[in-house]
């Protein structure tokens, strides 16, 4: 068994990967089984994958992925140690980050400092529909944007609710070699990845973390 080597290759094994430790998410798979088939990956099983019913049973999904790995003589099943290695294989172009913040005025709050956060100058902040996080519950007492080993870091409150976890972001960061990963987390499922060069992200969050300014 061997570990996967291209891109379409690493796309389904990460796919699988976060279905196995989230076995409602059948969609997911059965996505990822379409793409490999149409980037040329070959199985009979990935072709029965792609076609399967979301209302499949957990445990004959299980027996069907374990048998499409087979046939592409993929290592499976995942295990914690391996999970991270393949979770970022996709590829991901590098983007920029820069971190503000402002006193919106909001119908939960007037004035109140959030974190905005712009990536490749777009404010994914407001994109999210959402107020950013208070600096200091993001900065201190610890920064919870340095990146290491994955760790889910909620960046901004609800609009509807003003309570943190009332309809809140949150985002996965991991450090991938040379690169820093986040998806953004919608109820556990990832909507969207973004990479980051490690080095300039590192110095824009301690950047952030020291400025003072806004108070």
């Amino acid at each position: 068994m061997r570990t996967p080597t291209t891109p379409a290759e690493n796309d389904l094994y990460e796919a699988a990967a976060l279905w196995w430790n989230r076995p409602r998410d059948i969609g997911l798979v059965v996505d990822a089984a379409c793409d490999a088939l149409v980037a040329g990956l070959d199985s009979d099983g990935l072709a029965e994958l792609a076609g399967v019913s979301t209302a499949e049973s957990v445990i004959t999904m299980r027996e069907l992925v374990g048998r499409v790995f087979d046939e592409l003589d993929l290592l499976w099943p995942p295990s914690d140690d391996e999970l991270p290695t393949f979770r970022y294989g996709r590829e991901l172009a590098i983007s920029t980050l820069r971190l503000s913040v402002t006193h919106p005025d909001t119908d939960w709050a007037v004035g109140v400092p959030m974190v905005t956060i712009h990536i490749d100058d777009e404010n994914w902040t407001a994109r999210a529909g959402r107020s950013g996080m208070h600096p200091d519950d993001l900065f201190r007492p610890v920064n919870r944007l340095a990146a290491g080993e994955p760790a889910i870091v909620p960046i901004s409150e609800s609009n509807e609710c003003g309570v943190l976890g009332c309809g809140g972001v949150s985002v996965r960061i991991a450090r991938d070699g040379d690169r820093v990963v986040w998806e953004w987390l919608d109820n556990g499922a990832v909507t969207t990845r973004h990479a980051f060069a490690a080095d300039a992200y590192e110095a824009e969050i301690a950047r952030a973390a020291d400025d003072d300014t806004w108070r």
